[in-house]
């Protein structure tokens, strides 16, 4: 037997083969797992997404009713809680943008609710919340990667 040393750079050539399959699996690992957890972040955000606009839409027909239906109003405006609550929860899921728009939903909606069927401008402004909202929401949505 042969005592011979074997220099690094003879070893690294002898072992490419090797060293380049670990690098390429180690990226192939690291990317697939960034790529898992975008897709999870995603599935959350259009998840979350789609029931704020289902809510959204549902607190707009409430409000509609309340102002423009006054001889049928069935409306009850103490329901319109629910889906605002229920957006300002859903929100913090979605983006920190879509979270202070929806507290700001949440404050308009606490300022107005009471006279949201007589008063034009009550209604007005939480229209204008809602379409902030749900055009903010969209936006979010479409920017997903």
């Amino acid at each position: 037997m042969s005592n011979k040393k074997i220099s690094i750079k003879q070893q690294v050539q002898n072992n490419l083969i090797a060293i380049i399959s670990i690098v390429i699996a180690i990226t192939s690992l690291a990317y697939n797992t960034w790529r898992n957890e975008q897709t999870e972040f995603n599935r959350n955000v259009r998840t979350s997404s789609f029931q704020i606009l289902m809510s959204l839409a549902e607190l707009q027909l409430l409000v509609d009713s309340a102002f423009y239906n006054a001889v049928e109003n069935n409306a009850d405006p103490i329901k319109g809680w629910r889906h605002v609550l229920y957006v300002q929860d859903l929100a913090q899921t979605v983006s920190p943008k879509v979270k202070t728009d929806a507290d700001n939903l949440h404050q308009v909606w606490t300022e107005h609710w009471q006279l949201m069927d007589e008063q034009e401008n009550s209604n007005k402004q939480i229209n204008l919340a809602i379409e902030s909202n749900r055009q903010l929401v969209l936006s979010t949505l479409q920017g997903l990667q």
